[in-house]
């Protein structure tokens, strides 16, 4: 019988065999916006039919909107060590609070950070009056589904098509704040 698996130095973090030096989640502030700008970034590169936005489009945004952006305290980044691996964001669209833009570094996954990262868009949402937080998720992505699930948000029905021809569909799913 093998020993039982000890909890990583640092909470919600990885077990020894996968623990991360360091890792942390929190709100980004204004002068945050070149790691907000890096993170984002890489998530396009990364996983680029995810997002309705190009890789493209995105490099092309003028600083003052990724300060505006960093300065809005609707987004979040997941740091291990000095790094930003990983980001969730909250906009406000026809009167909901919505999360968009969850992506984690590979090197980032499986230790909780997506948790914490949907956990700050939640407070977020919670601390501008919300009482509902709404996301839309690829369908056929059973991994971010399942996440989403197990923290408490559920399908609303409501089905959207990807623009511009892609054949994929995405599903909306809403968590209860109060």
């Amino acid at each position: 019988m093998s020993a039982p698996k000890r909890p990583s130095s640092l909470p919600g973090v990885g077990t020894p065999e996968k623990a991360v030096p360091t890792a942390e989640v929190r709100v980004v502030v204004e002068d945050e916006w070149p790691a907000l700008k890096q993170v984002r970034l890489a998530a396009l590169q990364d996983t680029p039919e995810a997002y309705w936005d190009s890789y493209a489009e995105v490099a092309a945004w003028p600083d003052e909107r990724w300060r505006l952006w960093a300065a809005s305290g609707a987004a979040v980044i997941a740091w291990v060590g000095e790094k930003p691996s990983g980001i969730a964001a909250g906009i406000i669209h026809d009167d909901e609070h919505h999360m968009i833009s969850m992506w984690l570094a590979p090197d980032a996954r499986g230790h909780g950070l997506a948790e914490a990262l949907v956990h700050g868009v939640a407070d977020w949402a919670r601390r501008d009056g919300a009482t509902v937080l709404t996301l839309w998720v690829v369908d056929g992505n059973e991994s971010g589904r399942r996440l989403y699930e197990r923290l408490g948000f559920e399908p609303t029905g409501d089905v959207q098509p990807f623009p511009e021809g892609d054949p994929r569909t995405e599903s909306k799913m809403a968590l209860r704040l109060t």
